[in-house]
């Protein structure tokens, strides 16, 4: 009894030894397959033994990021800094071409000449004489004034005047019995007047009565026969000065 139970013994610790080999030798070929993976990875990983962020570089994960320019990687890092970005250095669009100039408007008003004359002339080899003038003159409501002239007034305002086509042109009011002249002068200032159309228009009454009154001709201020169209013509200059 006691050799069978010993052989029993025996066997089973045979088996028991041979299934402990058999188990170490799995545990340690896994062992080592753990130890070779570790290893691996081990590889794969560098390990800085004094860690600096400054000299870290960084590992791109995005592959589209592997084209991005060193404006780009500066533009981000001031970002994490909280730093402003720099202005965009795309060229900003060209300014508009500045507005044409308005063209300038047209004078509108012509201008007003600066004087405007008419002349009565007595019949060839012939004179007005001084009382005759002075009485005309009175008649159309002319005064003797400024300058030894008569002259047309609207309240204290001159608006045409009256002289001898003699020089001095002058009309001596203390002697009219004795001075005669072969022919008076009608003239205006049409920028000295308040309406000078119609201050051209009276001037040019006063002239007609006196040429019918004295007797003589009407002349323009080119010593021409005065016309219908150079009347116009002046009264049109007035007119468009308005």
């Amino acid at each position: 009894m006691e050799k069978t139970t010993l052989r029993i013994i025996l066997a089973v610790a045979g088996v028991l030894l041979i299934l402990g080999i058999y188990l170490w030798d799995r545990w340690k070929r896994h062992k080592k397959a753990l130890d070779q993976e570790f290893a691996d990875l081990d590889a794969d990983i560098t390990w800085e033994d004094d860690f600096e962020p400054e000299e870290v570089d960084t590992i791109s994960l995005n592959p589209m990021e592997e084209s991005a320019s060193p404006d780009s990687e500066v533009l981000e890092n001031q970002q994490l800094a909280g730093e402003e970005p720099p202005p965009s250095e795309e060229p900003a669009e060209p300014a508009p071409p500045p507005p044409e100039p308005a063209p300038a408007k047209k004078e509108s008003k012509t201008a007003l000449p600066e004087v405007i004359q008419v002349s009565i002339a007595a019949p060839d080899g012939e004179t007005f004489q001084g009382i005759a003038l002075l009485k005309a003159f009175q008649d159309l409501g002319l005064k003797h004034g400024e300058m030894d002239i008569f002259h047309f007034y609207q309240g204290e305002n001159i608006q045409f005047s009256v002289a001898s086509l003699v020089k001095p042109g002058i009309f001596p009011a203390e002697d009219m019995e004795n001075f005669s002249t072969p022919g008076i002068t009608l003239f205006f200032q049409p920028a000295l007047v308040n309406d000078p159309e119609a201050t051209f228009d009276r001037m040019m009454h006063t002239c007609h009565a006196l040429a019918k009154r004295l007797g003589g001709s009407e002349w323009d201020d080119r010593r021409q026969p005065l016309s219908a169209s150079k009347i116009s013509a002046w009264r049109w200059l007035l007119r468009g000065a308005r």
